[in-house]
């Protein structure tokens, strides 16, 4: 039974659509629609009067299990000539995570004005984690359960989870600058969102011990957690399909300190009359990060705690096809409940981060930047978690061109370079620019990108340019109608 643990492969390979944060674009002064998902206040006081996302995608893999010696591009060329190149697994770093986020971003509209900013944004988002993996768990899952070396060993699982959760989500911004004294400036800013689940499969493990015997018997000691998942087989009745499967809400909160250059007092952003913008010293942002989660209708769920001896006799031979099969298989053969799961709901939790960041000026447009995004745990508790990430991001803008080298930690462990850039409204970056080109192990790629329609000024304060211009040079302006 070559299958990952059996939810694993559920979780990882059904319900993945195969970013993070996107750390080269995530601060910039310029693309409000960007930024507001690391912190929702800086719609207010953006450089940009109005941002327009026309479509834009960031995907992100990241494991420390499977690597390839070698990069992407390098992998898909071999691909495209028909080599095929097979993973090799590093025992070393027990208990093992994974962490996928695919992104679409569609049509989004970003507004700054006076003390106020906001938009409209919808998102298609699909996110897997896996944490807590012990090494037996592991080699189980690379290579069956019927993997000789590990043949009459008892093992203990203990606290290992894994998820995985697709949404739509439409949303709705707002920020607004609280207060303006002297040099000090505050802004707070939040994001609602309505969540339609798509699908979203969990499993907690908080106990669990067991014994391969041989290729057809398998004793489980103890087994204690949780489980759901989703009913969308087409051809099962009363399957609710790939739409209408959950729904929630969601919600990020930020708040930005700015020391401006200048005096703040009775500045208004791109208001009428107020056409030049004051650009900061340095500014200080705290924001809480995709708070709720998706209630999944129609689906398997079991809270179970077995304490029982259980035998598992001819487990190599079972291939349940479907996720009802799957439900029926376990209880059946591991947990032994009576009481009937299908049709349940079960809620996953939202990859929920805290994240602080800040911003330093050193003027004629060269920027420095330190984030830090810190994901939650959730050992009892269905959803996805996300990776933490600390930051540090040298990086140029202007209004015409920006460019951004972020040097990044994912989970507090390895160091990676990578690059972005802006040019006007067109955005590409990755914060991984070793797993895309570089040379040596690789565990995981990140790459995103951005189609906009950016107005960084307002048309009233061009005209007033043009006008201002004319008089200059001794001309008369003509009336603009």
């Amino acid at each position: 039974m070559r299958r990952i643990g059996f939810l694993l492969v559920l979780a990882l390979q059904c319900f993945v659509l195969h970013s993070q944060e996107n750390m080269g674009i995530a601060n910039s002064n310029y693309s409000p629609t960007n930024t507001i998902f690391l912190n929702p206040s800086s719609s207010a006081d953006s450089k940009a009067f109005i941002d327009f996302n026309i479509i834009g995608a960031s995907t992100y893999v990241l494991n420390d299990y499977a690597y390839f010696n070698n990069n992407l591009l390098a992998i898909s060329r071999e691909g495209a000539a028909g080599n095929e190149t097979e993973p090799l697994y590093d025992l070393g770093g027990a208990p093992f995570s994974a962490y996928v986020d695919v992104q679409i971003h569609g049509p989004s509209l970003s507004v700054s004005y006076g003390k106020f900013g906001g938009g409209l944004f919808m998102n298609l988002r699909s996110v897997a984690s896996v944490n807590g993996v012990p090494a037996h768990l592991a080699n189980h899952a690379a290579n069956g359960f019927d993997f000789e070396d590990q043949l009459g060993n008892e093992y203990t699982t203990t606290n290992a989870n894994l998820g995985s959760l697709s949404w739509l989500e439409y949303g709705a911004n707002f920020s607004y600058i609280i207060s303006q004294s002297g040099r000090d400036m505050y802004t707070i800013g939040g994001n609602l969102k309505y969540l339609n689940g798509l699908a979203g499969a969990g499993l907690n493990v908080q106990k669990w011990n067991y014994q391969v015997q041989n290729d057809s018997v398998l004793n489980s000691f103890e087994f204690a957690g949780e489980y759901g998942l989703p009913n969308i087989s087409s051809d099962q009745e009363g399957a609710s399909g790939i739409t209408g499967n959950g729904s929630g809400l969601g919600l990020d909160l930020g708040f930005n300190y700015k020391k401006m250059k200048k005096s703040a007092q009775r500045y208004l952003p791109h208001a009428v009359g107020q056409c030049k913008l004051k650009d900061y010293q340095y500014k200080f942002g705290l924001s809480l990060l995709d708070l709720g989660g998706v209630r999944m209708k129609n689906g398997f769920y079991r809270e179970f705690s077995i304490e029982d001896s259980v035998v598992w006799e001819g487990y190599g031979g079972a291939d349940p096809e479907g996720l009802a099969e799957i439900d029926a298989l376990i209880n059946e053969e591991l947990l032994r409940l009576s009481n009937d799961s299908e049709n349940s709901s079960y809620r996953m939790a939202l990859p929920t981060a805290l994240s602080a960041q800040f911003d330093y000026n050193f003027g004629k447009g060269f920027y420095a930047n330190s984030t830090l995004v810190h994901g939650f745990s959730r050992k009892r508790k269905l959803g996805v978690k996300r990776n933490s990430t600390f930051s540090i991001t040298p990086r140029y803008e202007m209004r015409q061109v920006e460019v951004a080298l972020p040097l990044t930690i994912q989970n507090y462990q390895k160091l990676r370079v990578g690059a972005a850039i802006r040019i006007y409204s067109v955005i590409f970056g990755t914060d991984n620019l070793g797993g895309l080109i570089g040379g040596g192990r690789t565990y995981g790629a990140d790459f995103y990108f951005s189609f906009k329609y950016t107005m960084f000024r307002p048309w009233y304060c061009k005209d007033k340019l043009k006008r201002s211009s004319k008089r200059k040079k001794g001309g008369v302006a003509c009336p603009n109608w």
